[in-house]
């Protein structure tokens, strides 16, 4: 498993629940991360600090860095292009 971070490149995540609370951080990432939307869907919601996640709506990401690493992985580009960097939520499952 590759677990080097990426350099110049963080991801700022706000996570809304059902109940109005959100939750903001910023974390690095690496390639195997980055594989696919699967793996970085489910790292981020393992350091949500919310006691639970059940009741998650929705998953906001800000990517951080310049745009030769958003041309350098498609999970990145997907989540950009595709998404618009949101992910919905309900009864614990990805809207898709």
């Amino acid at each position: 498993m590759e677990t080097t971070l990426i350099k110049n490149l963080k991801l700022e995540v706000i996570a809304t629940y059902e109940d109005g609370e959100q939750e903001i951080f910023q974390t690095k990432l690496t390639k195997e991360i980055l594989k696919d939307e699967t793996s970085l869907l489910n790292f981020v919601r393992s350091i949500l600090d919310y006691a639970t996640d059940s009741d998650l709506c929705k998953l906001s990401f800000c990517f951080m860095c310049k745009e030769n690493l958003v041309k350098k992985y498609k999970t990145i580009q997907e989540s950009i292009y595709n998404k618009n960097g949101k992910y919905f939520f309900q009864n614990n499952q990805l809207i898709k």
